[in-house]
């Protein structure tokens, strides 16, 4: 159900529009009613209406969390996917309660009379903000960023780590004016490594890094001949956050963490990718694992990998497809890096960090 039509590349655009309909339709009526002979429009289809609506909000919800799975979004629309299904979420449970303390009125016969009706009416005028703001995410995701058109997937494609002429001579670390960063490996990529990060569990010599070269291709090599655990972050914290690296795990036996919010040694979020084909995302508060999901995947060789961490909103993908998401509790600031335990070659070719609106 991934590809219904050229046009929609999954079922939410076409079931989306049901709610905003609807529920516009039960409050108009709502207030319009009050105009009219009782026996032309009464509360009963005003609630039904109403209870309608919230049915087909729970079905674009729904529909709206496995599309979100399917497509592959620019950075900039993270944040915008966090606030629309924020939004979407608080529209669901708003009609559904008050669709539910309609029917509870009608049971105990309470909207028979004319103030409590006008009550009634008067707690459902915010549900059009909410409508209204689901609503503006949604179309700031389509018309703004073209998710779910493909005209994004066009701009993607070209992204990938850039070697320079003079890679052997400089560092490619660089650092942008609001604290973002991207990391190309080059022939200085060693000193980068121990310029820019501090260590959480062993030390630099431990993971014993060199710069190789292969297909015209710079990488940083962590060439492990014991198995270690060694756990390495950046010196800044950092909020909501998007983390890219392309990283090749072929020769390498263990598993790789990409760590982010990471306040100690004991406590951080992660995306874990092991060697035997296992990708999992979750929480470690005092040693303790809390996973938010799992998954498989198929190792070949050079992968790209994505991890989101946007307010309570948890992604990853590899190579461009989403593999895990999960839902916690907002964290605090906290640093990036990697925990690596196992060992063989690790090869690390770039990491992007961009912080998100």
């Amino acid at each position: 159900m991934n590809e219904l039509f050229d046009y929609a590349p999954n079922i939410h655009p076409m079931v989306v529009h049901f709610p905003i309909a609807i529920l516009i339709l039960a409050i108009g009526l709502n207030l319009v009613a009050f105009f009219l002979p009782q026996n032309w429009w009464d509360e009963k289809k005003t609630t039904l209406l109403y209870l309608l609506g919230s049915i087909s909000a729970i079905v674009a919800y729904f529909t709206g969390r496995s599309a979100a799975d399917t497509v592959f979004l620019p950075t900039e629309a993270q944040s915008v996917l966090t606030d629309h299904a924020d939004w979407a979420l608080w529209t669901v449970l708003f009609f559904g309660i008050y669709s539910t303390f309609r029917i509870a009125l009608h049971w105990f016969k309470k909207l028979e009379t004319k103030s409590i009706q006008v009550f009634a009416f008067a707690l459902a005028l915010p549900g059009l903000l909410f409508l209204f703001e689901t609503g503006e995410y949604g179309a700031t995701m389509v018309y703004g960023y073209g998710v779910g058109t493909g005209q994004y997937l066009e701009a993607e494609e070209t992204i990938a780590p850039v070697q320079t002429e003079n890679a052997d001579l400089e560092s490619l670390f660089i650092e942008k004016e609001n604290g973002d960063w991207v990391w190309d490996m080059s022939a200085n990529s060693v000193n980068d490594l121990k310029e820019q990060f501090h260590w959480l569990e062993g030390n630099m010599e431990q993971l014993n890094p060199t710069v190789s070269i292969a297909d015209n291709q710079t990488y940083l090599s962590f060439n492990l001949t014991d198995h270690i655990t060694n756990f390495f972050v950046t010196h800044s914290g950092y909020q909501n956050i998007q983390v890219d690296i392309y990283l090749d795990m072929g020769s390498f036996t263990g598993d790789v963490k990409i760590v982010h919010h990471v306040q100690d040694a004991q406590n951080y979020d992660f995306v874990a990718l092991t060697s035997d084909g296992e990708i999992s995302q979750g929480r470690t508060t005092n040693n303790e694992i809390e996973l938010f999901d799992e998954k498989e995947f198929e190792d070949e060789g050079l992968k790209f990998v994505r991890v989101v961490s946007d307010e309570t909103h948890f992604r990853g993908y590899i190579n461009k497809e989403m593999v895990v998401h999960g839902h916690g509790d907002k964290p605090d600031d906290g640093s990036i890096g990697l925990k690596i335990n196992g060992h063989g070659t690790l090869l690390i070719q770039n990491i992007e960090l961009s912080q998100l609106k």
